[in-house]
């Protein structure tokens, strides 16, 4: 439902969707029925298209299943790993992306954050922070998440007039960074960073990585799918939080400032499974 939720946005951005599948045509066709789905939904008969492309999830192989389990792989047998792939214009594979567990994906507002080109709406609710030395917005991709979600924290900071920030680099300056306090329900990742630029404090010829104009950082978050999890990480309201900070350390051109941290919270609509 993720996926319909998007469909509108990903035209309007001339962005087209098909999703295939190992299924039958029948059992696509009444899926897409019951859930409202409007994007092509394609049968991928023998698995033939999965296998070409290396997909195929040999986990659920019934020939080395347990006898108690091997019903229900032959069942399975022929799904994929889930992933996404980017097609440019040409037909040509220009993005992929896939994650080590097949229970858990990208959402797709998440890849539009990676591509550099956000979905529209996303950032309506982004939360404004002003200090002495930089201007900070942060949203999060996804107004709602479920377990298996990889999903985006997202800040764009921009520094004030003279200032800068220090940036990842051979450097012993604190670097900017947004430090996620992990809930128990959450796993996050590295924080992706932007290219930055060279700063040069000329009294001391010294030559450093730092963040002058705008910048975005991205923190990828999942949410694990297990029973544990969903049934403990919501709460009684149906909403999910995470805090954490931005820190980092300022300077202008004469002056470096004390370290600083801004506080940050996001709170995110819970969406159950139906093992719940």
């Amino acid at each position: 439902m993720e996926l319909q939720s998007r469909y509108a946005d990903l035209q309007a951005r001339g962005l087209g969707l098909a999703v295939i599948t190992y299924d039958s045509t029948d059992t696509l066709a009444g899926f897409a029925e019951t859930r409202g789905i409007e994007y092509p939904l394609l049968s991928d008969a023998g698995s033939e298209t999965i296998r070409a492309f290396d997909l195929l999830n040999r986990e659920l192989d019934p020939a080395s299943a347990p006898a108690e389990q091997r019903e229900m792989m032959e069942r399975l047998f022929g799904v994929p790993y889930p992933g996404t792939f980017l097609l440019d214009p040409d037909g040509r594979v220009s993005e992929r992306y896939f994650e080590p567990s097949y229970q858990e994906r990208f959402t797709v507002s998440s890849i539009a954050v990676r591509l550099g080109n956000p979905l529209e709406g996303t950032d309506r609710d982004a939360v404004r922070v002003e200090t002495d030395h930089l201007t900070a917005e942060a949203w999060v991709t996804d107004d709602v998440v479920a377990p298996g979600n990889r999903f985006s924290l997202v800040v764009d900071v921009t520094p004030k007039p003279e200032m800068h920030v220090y940036a990842p680099g051979d450097h012993s300056y604190q670097v900017i960074r947004l430090r996620i306090d992990e809930p128990e329900f959450a796993r996050a990742h590295d924080v992706a960073y932007p290219d930055s630029e060279i700063y040069h404090f000329v009294p001391l010829d010294e030559r450093v990585e730092v963040y002058e104009s705008p910048f975005r950082l991205v923190q990828e978050v999942t949410i694990p799918m297990s029973r544990e999890i969903a049934g403990q990480a919501a709460a009684p309201d149906g909403t999910v939080t995470i805090s954490g900070a931005l820190e980092y350390q300022a300077c202008d051109h004469e002056i470096c400032y004390v370290p600083a941290e801004i506080p940050l919270t996001w709170t995110l609509d819970w969406r159950p499974l139906l093992f719940e």
